[in-house]
C-alpha cells in the first residue's frame, strides 16, 4: 500500500524536499521497481480516490489527473491541499479569538487609537482573504465586531450611535445600515483630536523638561561663577596686608 502512496517525485532524504535535475532544472520522476505492478496498482488506488474524494477541491485534483491515473501525484496534491487547509483554519480561528476578545481600554496597545482601529481592520481583512465566499463575516457583522473593542472608551464607544442619530434626524427611515468601510473612517475621525491632543501634552512634556535642564544648567553656571577668585577681593586683602607690613616697619 506505501508504495501507491510515494511522492511522485525523487525526494531529499534529509530535507524531504524534491531533487531538482541539474541540467533540466526540473523535478526527477520516480521510477517503480517493477512498472507492471506498479500500473495495476495505480488504476485501481484511482478508481478508489473518484469515489471517495467527494468535496469539491478533491474532485477537482482527481479529475486533472484522469488520464495519466497519476495516483502519486494525486495523492500528494490532495495532502498538500489538506495540510494547508488546516493550517488556514487554525489561522481563522486565531484571527476570530482576536476580535471576539480584543478591547482597546484593556489591549495595552502601545501605539494610537488611530492605528489600533486600522490594525484591527486587517484582521477582519485577513480573516476573510481565508474564507470562501459563502463562510464570510457580512458588513454589519464586521461593524458589530469592531463596535465591541470600542466600549469603554470614552470618545470612540458612541460613534456608531451618534451615526443611528443623526440619520433619524435626517429623517433617514429604517434600517439603519453602515458599512464596515464607512464605519472604520468615522472611527478614524473620532480619534484624531485624541492623538492630537496627546501630542501636545507631549510636546509640553518636552519643553518643560528642557526649560528645567537649561536653568539647571545655569544654577550650575551661576555656582561655578561663585566658586571662582574674586580679583577684586583679592587685590584689597594683598593691600592690606602690605599696609600691616609697611606701618610694622616704621615702628
Amino acid at each position: 500500500m506505501l508504495t501507491i502512496i510515494l511522492p511522485p517525485f525523487v525526494t531529499d532524504p534529509y530535507t524531504g524536499e524534491f531533487i531538482l535535475d541539474p541540467i533540466t532544472g526540473e523535478m526527477i520522476p520516480c521510477e517503480p521497481d517493477d512498472p507492471g505492478l506498479d500500473k495495476m496498482q495505480r488504476t485501481w488506488f484511482f478508481k478508489v480516490l473518484v469515489d471517495i474524494c467527494q468535496t469539491p477541491v478533491g474532485k477537482k485534483i482527481v479529475n486533472q489527473n484522469c488520464e495519466s491515473m497519476d495516483t502519486h501525484k494525486v495523492w500528494h496534491e490532495l495532502c498538500k491541499h489538506y495540510q494547508n487547509s488546516v493550517s488556514s483554519e487554525m489561522h481563522s480561528q486565531e484571527l476570530l479569538r482576536h476580535v471576539h476578545t480584543n478591547q482597546l481600554i484593556n489591549s495595552n496597545h502601545r501605539g494610537t487609537n488611530q492605528s489600533y482601529i486600522t490594525n484591527f481592520s486587517e484582521t477582519i481583512r485577513q480573516y476573510q482573504a481565508l474564507q470562501t465566499d459563502e463562510n464570510k463575516l457580512s458588513d454589519q457583522m464586521c461593524v458589530d465586531f469592531l463596535n465591541i473593542p470600542m466600549r469603554g472608551t470614552t470618545h470612540l464607544k458612541g460613534v456608531l450611535d451618534a451615526h443611528y442619530i443623526t440619520r433619524k434626524a435626517a429623517g433617514i427611515p429604517d434600517p439603519f445600515n453602515i458599512t464596515f468601510k464607512e464605519y472604520v473612517e468615522r472611527l478614524i475621525q473620532a480619534a484624531h483630536p485624541h492623538t492630537a491632543s496627546l501630542g501636545q501634552s507631549r510636546s509640553r512634556s518636552g519643553q518643560s523638561a528642557n526649560f528645567h535642564l537649561i536653568l539647571h544648567g545655569e544654577s550650575d553656571e551661576e555656582d561655578n561663577c561663585n566658586d571662582e577668585e574674586d580679583p577684586q577681593a583679592s587685590l584689597e586683602v594683598y593691600k592690606s596686608d602690605w599696609d600691616q607690613k609697611s606701618s610694622g616697619r616704621e615702628e
